[in-house]
């Protein structure tokens, strides 16, 4: 299994190659399945080789543009170009809204008929414990503390993959919390940490200056990604694995 990196900017980096932060998991049988799907998105596999025919399934984390600003896109390429509906994981409680909150509006009507969520999607099944199949492999939600509307908070999650030999935990996005994932942190061998490094704390995303508190045996696993336009701080020294730079992919 290969985790390939499409972008590792943060949702609000400016810039040419400042791609988003969404990735890609390759099978060992080819099987592509993309882990969020941010409006830089088509731009990102462009210039590392893609196409959105090379993409088998989807999964989204939340509803945040720069992890599903390009579902219209791909949604519209595989229905137009490939008659076929792109495989969708989601929460359970993320699938309507959606639909209703981010797509309906550029998507909803087609010449001779009202379109819908499953017109261009195929909502795949999610169990119980939050778990998914994809080729084989076990993908596992595990809900994160991102962001809140009205002081409710949203829901989010991020993925713990279960790979060959390794289990790889992607926060996607999430606010430091070391109390609520620190049993994920231990079970995962490797760890790709959303990583804000501005000097503006947003609050929405774990900050450098907070992960750098966690316990050497955690930071040991950890990479950094989804940083800011800044001089990065030395992850190395600070005890990290580094920071994720586009197109690195690793192997699990």
């Amino acid at each position: 299994m290969k985790l390939i990196f499409l972008g590792v900017s943060s949702a609000l980096s400016i810039g040419y190659l400042k791609f988003h932060s969404n990735m890609l998991v390759e099978t060992d049988s080819g099987k592509r399945i993309l882990i969020d799907c941010g409006g830089d998105v088509r731009h990102a596999m462009f210039e590392l080789g893609y196409t959105a025919k090379q993409i088998d399934a989807v999964f989204i984390s939340h509803l945040h543009a720069d992890h599903v600003g390009g579902l219209e896109w791909l949604g519209f390429s595989k229905f137009f170009m490939e008659n076929i509906q792109v495989p969708l994981y989601i929460g359970p409680e993320l699938k309507d809204r959606l639909w209703k909150n981010v797509l309906c509006g550029g998507m909803s009507t087609l010449e001779y008929t009202e379109a819908n969520l499953e017109t261009f999607f195929r909502p795949e099944k999610i169990e119980e414990d939050l778990s998914f199949t994809f080729d084989n492999y076990t993908f596992q939600l595990i809900k994160v503390p991102h962001s809140y509307s009205n002081n409710l908070l949203l829901p989010s999650y991020g993925l713990l993959i279960h790979g060959n030999k390794q289990k790889i935990f992607i926060t996607t996005d999430t606010r430091f919390a070391p109390d609520e994932l620190n049993s994920v942190y231990k079970d995962a061998d490797i760890i790709f940490h959303d990583c804000e490094t501005s000097e503006h704390l947003s609050n929405q995303h774990s900050h450098y200056n907070q992960l750098v508190t966690l316990s050497p045996e955690i930071k040991q696993k950890i990479w950094l990604y989804d940083y800011n336009d800044c001089q990065l701080p030395d992850a190395h020294t600070d005890g990290f694995l580094g920071f994720v730079t586009r197109g690195q992919q690793f192997e699990f």
